[in-house]
Formats: structure tokens, C-alpha cells, sequence
């Protein structure tokens, strides 16, 4: 349930603990300081607050707020479909075109996290994320921007989290391809991260990932295919100064 207050849509489970502050308006919310986390990328600002003991974290948009409005509806998608993702606290959009999204730091450790700690834990994480993400194929559903450090994972609770979704699309037409894409990724990401272990890695996400479902030699050629461009893509934009 939530509750609309000056504009801003508020998760009513949070409504008391932003009244208390004075937060019910887009400008006292866009304007909070004291943040414990902040980083700027392109037209988006993320930023950490503690706020009465809970922390939330806001996405400030500064443009293309289509993306904030999708994230936040991906949000519920997601959860309606049984994917753990970010939980919703508020969602607010400005005359000048910003917005913001309201949401509970995650209940679990990011991935990269994990393994840098502890590498051990690499192979089980990698399985964990290869079923997560044949049944989120299965049912539909395509990230497109899956990355490891779009993972997190609650071990108290055995689950991963998925971040970061306003790319989410759910039953695309020629779904193949963003099958493809979503798997091209997440192969460019071992070979950042993992660099010379990347291969032995992708073996044990392949293996687990087609255990739920299975593919052809062809399409793992054709996922090969979009890594060459996408690391391609990757290097001239870094090249130019750009952010990824």
C-alpha cells in the first residue's frame, strides 16, 4: 500500500519515519545531506542516508526519468514474479524533469564482495546465480545490464537479489536476442573479474545454467559473438573519456 503526499508516492510502511523528518516533499527528499554513500555516473546520483535508524537509498535521475519510472514498475514486477529485487519506500518526479527512487539497502552482500573476501564461496555463488537466472529466463524475464555486480546474496535467507532492473523486459518480442545479450554480459563480466579464471568460471555458470535450460553449441557461439562486441563497444567508449 502507499500513500501519495505532495506528489512523491510514499510505501506506507515508511510514511511515519519520512513525516517525522520532514521529508514529504520532492525538494526536502532530493535535498537531504549527510549521506554515507554517494557516486555520480552520467545523468544518475546515488546517495545513502540513515534515516531513524532504517537505511535508504535514493536514485536521483537528472534526465531520462522514462528510466526511473520503468526501475521503479520493474521493481513490483519483479517481486510479483518471485525474483527478490530492491524493496520500495518512494518514488517522486519533479516539474523539471528529475525523479527519485526510494529503496531498502539490501539485505544481502554484493557478490563481487563475497568472493574478494572469500573466494571459496565463488563456485557456489556462480551456481546460485546460474539457476537464478535460467528460471528468470524461463519465466520471461531479461535483464540487460547483467553484470556479477548487479548480484547480491542473503545468506541468512539462501537467496539472491538482483539490482539495478530498469532495463528489465518481460516476454519481448524475438526474446532470443535479449536471451542472448543477457548472457553475453554476464560472460564479459567473468573475464573482467576474473580475468585468467574467467573460463573455468563460465564453465561451472554454463553447466548449472543448463541444467534448468539447455541450449545448443550454436548459441553458445552466437553469446561468444556479442562478448567480442560488447568488450569492442566497451573499449572505445573508454577510450573517448566515456563512462560504462
Amino acid at each position: 500500500m502507499f500513500i501519495n503526499q505532495n506528489g512523491v508516492l510514499f510505501n506506507f510502511q515508511y510514511f511515519d519515519l519520512f513525516q517525522k523528518k520532514g521529508l514529504l516533499s520532492f525538494d526536502a527528499l532530493w535535498n537531504q545531506q549527510d549521506h554515507y554513500f554517494f557516486t555520480k555516473k552520467r545523468y544518475r546520483i546515488v546517495s545513502a542516508y540513515q534515516i531513524n535508524g532504517s537505511k535508504i537509498f535514493i536514485k536521483k535521475y537528472l534526465a531520462h526519468i522514462e528510466e526511473a519510472k520503468k526501475e521503479w514498475e520493474n521493481i513490483f514486477l519483479l517481486w510479483s514474479k518471485g525474483f527478490p529485487t530492491s524493496v520500495p519506500v518512494f518514488f517522486a518526479m519533479s516539474q523539471d524533469k528529475r525523479a527519485m527512487i526510494g529503496t531498502e539497502e539490501v539485505n544481502g552482500e554484493g557478490f563481487l564482495e563475497i568472493v574478494q573476501n572469500d573466494s571459496s564461496k565463488t563456485a557456489f555463488l556462480i551456481s546460485k546465480i546460474a539457476k537464478f537466472l535460467a528460471e528468470f529466463h524461463i519465466t520471461g524475464l531479461f535483464h540487460q545490464d547483467c553484470y556479477l555486480n548487479h548480484f547480491y546474496y542473503n545468506k541468512n535467507l539462501d537467496q539472491l537479489i538482483v539490482i539495478d532492473i530498469s532495463r528489465v523486459k518481460y516476454n519481448p518480442f524475438f526474446s532470443k536476442y535479449f536471451f542472448i545479450k543477457d548472457l553475453a554480459q554476464l560472460k564479459f563480466s567473468f573475464y573482467t573479474y576474473f580475468q585468467n579464471e574467467a573460463l573455468n568460471f563460465w564453465n561451472i555458470f554454463w553447466e548449472n545454467y543448463n541444467n534448468e535450460f539447455k541450449n545448443s553449441l550454436f548459441l553458445a557461439k552466437l553469446i561468444d559473438l556479442k562478448v567480442r562486441l560488447i568488450k569492442r563497444h566497451t573499449e572505445r567508449v573508454l577510450k573517448r573519456g566515456g563512462e560504462i
